[in-house]
């Protein structure tokens, strides 16, 4: 168990994908993802989401990450934040809002 002030340091935020490339240099499949976060700036991310998601679907897509974990280099690029989703069977499922929201909007 962690106590809601522990939780409450997770900076979890909502922002939106500006670009989606194939991280060609990864072990795994994966994506660079470029993510607007409004005011917090523009972060980019390696995401192993590419069991559901396309380059272009991701593109404008609304979606939720944490953005204060430290950098991480993936195949020499530089992931920024984590973006969440839900690890299944088939692939991993995107977090997201069900309606739009101000890039930059933190989760509580």
């Amino acid at each position: 168990m962690i106590s809601p002030e522990l939780f409450a340091d997770v900076d979890i935020r909502v922002g939106t994908v500006v670009e989606a490339q194939p991280l060609t240099r990864a072990r795994k499949p994966a994506y660079c993802l470029i993510i607007d976060f409004g005011p917090m700036g523009f972060r980019q991310s390696s995401a192993q989401i590419t069991d559901f998601y396309r380059p272009e679907q991701l593109v404008g897509r609304q979606v939720i990450a944490v953005l204060n974990l430290p950098v991480k280099l993936i195949a020499g690029f530089r992931s920024e934040c984590l973006v969440l989703g839900v690890m299944t069977q088939e692939g991993v499922v995107l977090l997201q809002p069900e309606r739009p929201v101000p890039n930059g909007e933190r989760i509580g």
